[in-house]
């Protein structure tokens, strides 16, 4: 059962910063040079919270910005809602000529195991990113970005409930570098709140975006329920974790997909590589990347995806033979067909090199494959979106795929609300 909770959020005071000049990425997909971007654009900005790094003081990374969170509330930076609520969210953005809005709600989750089947993760966690956001958590007792989860809801129910709240004023607005308008209402009603309570109650979870957050949370909880000898019976703030649930069938949703460029291994011979390539199924040759994304946009045949190299790309259909050793679910995902018949069967890549990203480069846009080719080398691979209704088979059949199999785009804002774990 999920069991979906109203809290009193915390968030920027509208009064003495611009929320535009504080929100930000996700912290994983921020580079060095963007965050000192943000943060030159205010020192408020919650990167340098969520995103702590090491101090030419010698401090411990958490514990300042653990320190700055609290600091924040004594200058009035941040401010807590007086009663429990869940916040409406919507977010407005162009993609390709087209108009979209995307809405979903912010709320308390109570976590549950992964093997509880309420909450279904699709991708594999490392070790390291847990244990930095663990120490984060330990730190400063607080979620500082919402986990990304999505749900099923075809008769969109929930839409009605929203629709009216929507007409008001919002608690906060702003938008982000990429021209995305975020918009938070907050939703007090009570009527309201146990209508989405009682109708989310029997859904399934589907992790989109933050399963190391996630799996974190879970570790977080058991620390405290061991050090504070709590039981599962126990309800307290650190047994829940903020989300933004988002429904499947939003026509705002768009996933898409991100291409990689693999660094030439030793010994790297672009026609050899060809030839074996040749073995795994039918190369058409393409002589552009505009002929690359027609070839990938006709999605009736699985197991396709685009190679490039210096001097060529090509356009593979994996042998039907092949597809069939795959199981059925994972047909679908040319993620995982890349990883298991060209990373590692002819670039002889260990699954541990990429899971750890070790000489892997990942891209959003296909002309950015291409051009650090030319200047650079490698073997590139542009794929197509893993679809909605992939994602949640494979999660039910607790399958996951390779990272960077799916791009939900636009990413949720952090710094719109945080939630406090004690």
């Amino acid at each position: 059962m999920a069991i979906v909770r109203p809290f009193k959020a915390v968030h920027y005071n509208p009064e003495r910063v611009l929320l535009k000049q504080v929100i930000a990425p996700p912290y994983d997909v921020i580079t060095p040079e963007y965050r000192e971007t943000l943060l030159n654009r205010s020192q408020y900005n919650v990167v340098s919270i969520d995103l702590p790094v090491e101090l030419p003081t010698g401090e411990n990374r958490y514990s300042a910005a653990a320190r700055s969170y609290e600091s924040w509330f004594a200058e009035n930076i941040l401010q807590e809602e007086s009663e429990p609520a869940i916040y409406l969210y919507e977010q407005e953005y162009d993609y390709n000529g087209k108009h979209y809005t995307r809405t979903g709600f912010v709320a308390l989750l109570k976590l549950e195991p992964l093997s509880e089947g309420v909450v279904f993760p699709h991708e594999k966690t490392l070790s390291a990113p847990k244990q930095d956001r663990l120490e984060l958590m330990l730190a400063a007792k607080a979620n500082f970005s919402s986990v990304f989860g999505l749900y099923m809801d075809q008769s969109e129910t929930l839409k009605t409930v929203f629709n009216r709240f929507r007409q008001g004023m919002p608690l906060e607005s702003a938008y982000d570098d990429d021209s995305v308008k975020h918009t938070v209402w907050i939703i007090k009603d009570k009527d309201a709140i146990q209508q989405v309570a009682s109708f989310m109650k029997d859904k399934a979870i589907y992790i989109a975006d933050g399963h190391h957050r996630y799996e974190t949370s879970l570790t977080y909880r058991d620390i405290l329920r061991k050090k504070h000898g709590n039981d599962e019976f126990d309800i307290n703030l650190y047994d829940h974790i903020m989300m933004t649930f988002v429904n499947c069938y939003d026509p705002g949703l768009l996933i898409l997909p991100t291409h990689r460029l693999v660094d030439e291994p030793a010994n790297f011979v672009e026609g050899k590589f060809w030839e074996s390539v040749r073995s795994k199924g039918v190369v058409k040759e393409l002589e552009n990347i505009e002929q690359a994304e027609l070839f990938l946009a006709d999605n009736k045949t699985p197991g396709k995806l685009v190679l490039i190299t210096k001097g060529k790309i090509g356009g593979l259909y994996i042998d039907p033979e092949i597809l069939e050793t795959q199981n059925q679910f994972y047909r679908e995902v040319n993620t995982y067909i890349l990883q298991r018949e060209i990373l590692e069967d002819i670039l002889k890549m260990t699954e541990t090199q990429i899971l750890n990203k070790q000489g892997i480069h990942f891209y959003q846009s296909p002309e950015d494959v291409l051009k650090s080719i030319q200047i650079n080398g490698g073997v590139g691979a542009l794929l197509s979106a893993v679809n909605i209704d992939t994602l949640r088979k494979l999660a039910e059949n607790k399958l996951v795929m390779p990272q960077k199999s799916t791009f939900f785009y636009p990413k949720l804002a952090t710094g719109l609300l945080f939630n406090k774990l004690s």
